[in-house]
């Protein structure tokens, strides 16, 4: 494993189709930023993968966890693996940009995905954390091209709040999260969801209530049943 400052985990299942995998065409972009020469991006396409990576990554690293994960959730129906593997002791509950589909998502784990983007919006907005929260991009087959680019923006945005962190914890100066360059790039669009509505005037909020537009929102809220 060469060296490197930072570390990126994503999981996109190989059993997706070809229209909804969008992984490999992030790490395109994203390779092509600031930050990718100083980071480890890593690729599982099953959790089995996903163990092994993870376990091979802690042994190299004397445990570290990984700054940020990118997970598809499309065909991933057990919320008790992906809750498991979000976890302190595996990933290290790093922020994540989640990655949905209309067709492809499952309710309760993209239950799971919502109740951690609102956990981190909620400890921002209470002064105990800061830059950007975890966020769900809903993307489409056709704007997919579109997705991957904002996605790998948003990844390096999140990796400079990383560097950002470590001025602040040696200066003592924290940049407010209304500065964060990757919670701006959330907002510029309709299909992501990072934070409850009801923090609009904060800031916290992307214009959906849920990782989509708002015609997709009543569309997944009604095959999902009502979530929080």
């Amino acid at each position: 494993m060469d060296a490197f400052k930072y570390a990126i985990f994503s999981l996109e299942l190989a059993t997706l189709p070809e229209e909804q995998r969008i992984v490999e065409q992030v790490e395109g972009h994203f390779k092509r930023l600031r930050l990718a020469q100083e980071t480890l991006f890593q690729r599982a396409s099953s959790l089995e993968e996903a163990a092994a990576l993870i376990d091979d990554f802690k042994a190299k690293t004397c445990g570290s966890a990984y700054n940020v994960a990118l997970i598809n959730l499309n065909l991933m129906s057990s919320p008790e693996e992906l809750a498991f593997l979000l976890g302190g002791p595996v990933l290290g509950d790093p922020r994540t940009i989640f990655m949905v589909t209309l067709r492809g998502i499952h309710g309760p784990t993209y239950a799971i995905a919502r109740d951690k983007v609102e956990r981190e919006a909620d400890l921002i907005m209470q002064g105990q954390r800061q830059g950007a929260p975890s966020c769900v991009d809903s993307y489409t087959a056709a704007g997919r091209p579109e997705s991957a680019q904002r996605i790998a923006e948003i990844l390096n945005a999140f990796l400079e709040e990383e560097e950002e962190r470590v001025k602040s914890r040696q200066t003592g100066v924290y940049v407010p999260h209304t500065f964060s360059k990757a919670h701006d790039l959330m907002r510029r669009t309709t299909t992501i969801f990072c934070g409850h509505r009801q923090h609009s005037k904060t800031g916290i909020l992307s214009r959906g209530d849920a990782g989509a537009s708002s015609s997709q929102n009543r569309r997944i809220s009604g095959r999902m049943g009502p979530v929080r």
